[in-house]
Formats: structure tokens, sequence, C-alpha cells
């Protein structure tokens, strides 16, 4: 599995890393009592919830999967 530093992680990529801690989507999506394909959209939209569940079990924060979704613009820190 190839990731690139501060790109976000291809769904193969989050896919190996689950398969990795001994879990996968449909497992994931069972635990939070979602419908089975729910988690699916993370890979092509923003849900919090789901890219928080998903870096848990991976073991990461959201931010390393998905930095492009939480980059912090340097004039809100100022």
């Amino acid at each position: 599995m190839f990731v690139r530093e501060g790109c976000d992680w291809s769904a193969k990529a989050v896919y190996a890393a689950l398969e990795n801690k001994g879990t996968d989507l449909p497992e994931l999506e069972r635990e939070l009592g979602l419908k089975s394909g729910s988690m699916r959209n993370v890979f092509y939209r923003q849900c919090r919830k789901y890219e928080a569940a998903i870096a848990e079990k991976i073991g990461v924060e959201p931010a390393v999967i998905w930095p492009s979704r939480y980059q912090v613009d340097a004039r809100e820190v100022a």
C-alpha cells in the first residue's frame, strides 16, 4: 500500500488499513447501526462521523487519511 504524505488516501488504502486491523466497512457499519453501503459515501463527500469512525479503527486521526478535508487556513490561526 502506497500513501503519499499530505494526500488523501485512496479507497483501496483505507480498505487495506481496515483489513490490517481485522475489520472492514461492512463490519463497521453494523457496529454503528448503519445501512449496508452507507459508509462508502465517505470516499466521495465529507462526513465527519464516518471519517472519525474509520480513523479510530485504523488508529490515526482523520486528518491523516483525508488531509484535504482538515486543512487549517493560516488566516484563521492569525
